[in-house]
């Protein structure tokens, strides 16, 4: 019947594990199986399948063809970006590596560059770095051969990544400009605009593949971000390691901020770009240790945008900086650090000391979270919107069923207004927690503003249900100190909106 779960035996999922492990490079070994499950189940209520047991077992014992791969990516991907994602990496390659490269160049009178996005997902970094290069080469762009590559696993992103149309969600700022330039109206859609479409080469590529060649050889450029997380440690070293060998002798691959640890523990060394962890092909074996805390604090509360930059200029923008020829810093001390910056109200360097906890080997993926979750928080705490929610994708990226992570999402969204969104993100995190108490507080109060006091007075009546099964002075959990006497109190005035919930 279709949207019927399919069983799965646990011999049958270990298979699964490792095909999946196999022909994706994802690790989805215990304890995370159960999530591997979780995704074949949507997946087969996606495809209305009629028998999604047997289609299960044939997964298992059937051979992955290009085809079957292609079929199942979507239960894998999670296609979420958008335009300059990490503008202070942008500001970064600009100043650090792609103007002395155009220098170079110049002077030698070789004119060309060869760029690689792998992971491009449905264009969106592509095309700002694109827009990024146009931008470095003004009115001379025309005497210069650029050759751009974007590629990704998913045939469907691809797709989207030629026709080159976009809804609002592509654009997370504030930047009419920016669409103006670049963007055509399109209905409620934008397209990219002529003069920039069919620059890049969009290609399918599977990473993990050894066999297939390198796409891009002698690249300047290699961006390969936030990809790697999903995979296990030893796919993803590899993957690294193939890059590099694609650059040439000046190039650099740039890794997302979560996968610095994953060039750490493969013994690679590199060095902060913006959020981003740069290495060149000749990162060798590495020697030295992670950024200490007070070398990252000064490049952080020192950095400036690059002069092309059209963002908001933030005196605590990360800055590159090399790592540091001393005995590595223990993970936990840079956690400690971050925490007790955080505690003090000294966010950039909080942030500092979380990325330098994040290049740390040997993370698992629920610290990760933490430390993604952690810098989610000190940028909403700074009320920088558009940081919280990069970091707090990343969190969930790392860890779907978080409550502290949708608790986030759901007051990020009702700050900027978006009642909807935040009651979805409440409801994802009771279904996860049916007892958090917070939870259904702020679901009371969204609906008592939108006049749905019925549905409030039943929320707010489990709130009131489970705050009584607490002691008074007990703390109320992710309620910042608040105790369950001094929101039952709270909770008694909101009665007062939504009369239908009868008092206790």
């Amino acid at each position: 019947m279709p949207g019927s779960k399919p069983s799965c035996s646990a011999p049958l999922l270990d298979v699964l594990v490792h095909k999946v492990h196999q022909h994706l490079g994802m690790d989805f070994s215990a304890p995370r199986s159960a999530e591997l499950l979780r995704r074949l189940q949507l997946l087969a209520v996606e495809q209305e399948l009629s028998d999604p047991a047997a289609w299960l077992q044939a997964l298992a014992f059937t051979e992955w063809d290009a085809a079957l791969i292609q079929s199942l990516v979507p239960a894998f991907s999670v296609g979420e970006t958008y335009f300059r994602r990490d503008p202070e990496t942008f500001d970064w390659l600009a100043q650090h590596h792609l103007a002395g490269v155009l220098a170079r160049r110049r002077q030698s009178g070789q004119r060309s560059l060869r760029l690689w996005s792998a992971g491009c997902c449905t264009g969106e970094e592509a095309y700002s770095l694109l827009f990024l290069l146009d931008e470095l080469l003004g009115e001379e762009r025309d005497s210069w051969t650029v050759e751009l590559v974007a590629s990704d696993i998913s045939a469907q992103f691809l797709a989207r990544a030629e026709q080159a149309l976009y809804g609002s969600n592509a654009f997370r700022r504030n930047e009419s400009a920016f669409r103006q330039r670049y963007f055509q109206a399109e209905g409620r859609l934008w397209q990219v605009r002529p003069a920039w479409r069919g620059r890049i080469r969009f290609r399918q590529f599977n990473l993990i593949d050894e066999g297939q060649d390198c796409l891009l050889p002698e690249a300047d450029l290699i961006l390969c971000r936030n990809v790697l997380m999903y995979f296990s440690p030893t796919r993803a070293a590899a993957v690294v390691k193939r890059l590099l060998g694609c650059l040439n002798d000046e190039g650099l691959l740039l890794l997302g901020a979560v996968e610095a640890g994953i060039a750490t523990q493969a013994g690679l060394t590199g060095s902060w770009a913006g959020c981003n962890y740069a290495l060149n092909r000749h990162a060798g074996r590495a020697t030295a240790a992670v950024p200490p805390m007070a070398a990252l604090t000064t490049a952080v509360s020192q950095a400036e945008p690059a002069p092309h930059s059209t963002r908001h200029k933030r005196e605590d923008a990360p800055a590159p900086v090399q790592p540091a020829t001393r005995q590595a810093v223990p993970a936990e001390e840079h956690w400690q650090q971050a925490q007790q910056a955080l505690a003090a109200g000294l966010y950039p360097a909080a942030r500092a000391a979380l990325l330098a906890y994040l290049a740390c080997a040997g993370l698992s993926r629920g610290q990760q979270h933490q430390a993604c979750l952690l810098a989610a928080r000190s940028w909403a705490d700074q009320q920088c919107l558009d940081e919280a929610r990069d970091w707090l994708q990343r969190a969930l990226q790392l860890q779907a069923d978080s409550v502290p992570a949708y608790w986030l999402q759901a007051q990020l969204a009702q700050h900027s207004g978006d009642d909807a969104a935040a009651l979805q993100a409440l409801h994802k995190a009771l279904y996860l927690q049916p007892e958090f108490i917070l939870g259904y507080f702020l679901q009371a109060r969204l609906l008592v503003a939108q006049g749905r006091t019925q549905a409030a007075a039943k929320a707010l009546r489990v709130c009131q249900q489970l705050l009584l099964q607490q002691s008074g002075d007990s703390l109320v959990p992710l309620g910042d100190g608040m105790s369950c006497g001094q929101l039952l109190l709270v909770c008694q005035q909101l009665q007062e909106v939504a009369p239908s919930c009868p008092s206790r």
